[in-house]
């Protein structure tokens, strides 16, 4: 598999620190870890970013959808949804913005390893 650079959106810091982790187990980089929308745009207009991973629920006004909205139209890159949230309506939400993949918290090895696999094939 490719070694890819990703970039993690997460205001949980052990959340952010357990995918962080797996990430690098996995032979991964981590570009960067961001808390909320406003970080990770300001970021991802100026790094190079090969996957964004985003939970749904950030700190701030704006949400992993957002973003996901904002990269599609302005970034085009691969981004994966990592959440909690059993709502029907914001988990359709998420799957309008065509997400590579969705993983639900907590995120086993195995998902990420088949998720990204995808991505870096």
């Amino acid at each position: 598999m490719q070694k890819l650079y990703v970039y993690i959106v997460e205001d949980n810091p052990l959340i952010a620190f357990a995918l962080k982790n797996m990430l690098l187990n996995i032979g991964h980089n981590i570009c960067r870890i961001a808390e909320c929308y406003d970080e990770a745009i300001k970021d991802l207009r100026v790094m190079n970013v090969d996957l964004v991973i985003t939970d749904i629920m950030l700190k701030g006004k704006e949400n992993g959808i957002d973003l996901a909205n904002y990269i599609n139209h302005h970034l085009h890159i691969p981004f994966i949804f990592q959440s909690s949230i059993t709502s029907v309506d914001i988990i359709n939400l998420a799957n309008q913005t065509r997400p590579n993949a969705f993983l639900l918290k907590p995120v086993s090895k195995s998902d990420m390893i088949k998720a990204l696999t995808m991505i870096a094939a």
